[in-house]
């Protein structure tokens, strides 16, 4: 028999292959990557650099006009001067009639690609072979005097930073911003200290749909005590967790959207964590088991929900 509950909280309440830049590492965002849905939208949070890095480094040369010129096929050379937060928006209204590309964000790769292609910008020369891609660019200019601990500026400081997270992140399974990555993290790392919300719901329906009741805080602590006792050390490399924006097509999360009442939903959005037992059916009876919980956030990156969910048989 196939079995599967829910329990809803409601609040009320990698690195660069170039050398790393000395200072200035800069608070990511916490937005979700890309457009999204109404609810995994983009948040209003930017990145926020700390300054450039420091150092008695030669002058770094000027960007070339070849740059600005690329950029519609090079969406990368955008961070140079734009907040990853701002990109798609930046593209749509710099390269007009274009098609917004898939800049690659869920894509471990080319995230690295991404990260290395601000430094490219600058005429970093690169030591590692994969790398020596950026030299077959019409846009690149080489200056091997471009110290890549003093060459960027806050804004790519910012970015590289985020961009570095988010690629630690992906190889982990987790297609989120490495900013709400590390949010997550932390909350998972110690749930007995983790604020509680004072709305706590469980739903007791087969298809997560039906009616929400009242669940204590002490009982939630208990279920994912119970459900996932290791949930703090499963964020490692290839242990069945995974990570994900999602919409809320669904009527549960419709409903916890609803509770929330949030004065613009497309700034809501879900973070879903799915603890993957690692158990599966047979060809003829597939299932699998594990947990599910959502995070759901504000564009003030407030933790205002939560949904818990066990899946699998009995």
């Amino acid at each position: 028999m196939r079995w599967i509950w829910v329990i809803a909280l409601v609040s009320a309440c990698g690195k660069s292959d170039a050398p790393a830049p000395a200072t200035g590492s800069g608070a990511a965002s916490g937005s979700a990557p890309g457009s999204g849905s109404a609810v995994a939208a983009v948040g209003s949070g930017s990145a926020a650099g700390s300054g450039s890095g420091s150092g008695s480094a030669a002058a770094a040369p000027p960007l070339s006009p070849k740059i600005k010129a690329a950029r519609c096929g090079e969406p990368c050379l955008f961070l140079v001067d734009t907040p990853l937060a701002k990109m798609t928006e930046t593209f749509t209204s710099e390269c007009a009639g274009m098609k917004t590309p898939d800049l690659g964000y869920s894509d471990c790769k080319q995230l690295d690609y991404v990260r290395n292609c601000i430094y490219a910008a600058h005429g970093v020369v690169f030591k590692k072979k994969r790398w020596k891609v950026f030299a077959t660019k019409p846009w690149y200019e080489p200056h091997p005097e471009a110290d890549p601990k003093t060459i960027l500026g806050a804004a790519e400081l910012a970015n590289v930073h985020e961009l570095n997270s988010r690629g630690k992140a992906c190889k982990k399974g987790m297609t989120i911003s490495g900013a709400d990555y590390d949010r997550v993290k932390a909350w998972f790392a110690d749930v007995a200290k983790a604020p509680m919300p004072k709305l706590i719901f469980k739903d007791t329906s087969f298809d997560l749909s039906e009616t929400l009741e009242p669940m204590s805080a002490k009982d939630f602590r208990a279920w994912l005590a119970e459900n996932e006792p290791k949930a703090k050390s499963r964020f490692k490399k290839d242990n069945l967790v995974t990570a994900n924006y999602e919409g809320a097509e669904d009527e549960l999360s419709k409903k916890l959207v609803a509770t929330i009442k949030p004065a613009d939903p497309k700034k809501i959005r879900i973070v879903r964590i799915d603890f993957d037992s690692g158990e599966s059916g047979s060809e003829e009876n597939p299932w699998t088991a594990g947990t599910v919980v959502k995070l759901v956030y504000d564009d003030k990156d407030q933790l205002v929900a939560l949904e818990g969910a066990r899946y699998g048989i009995d």
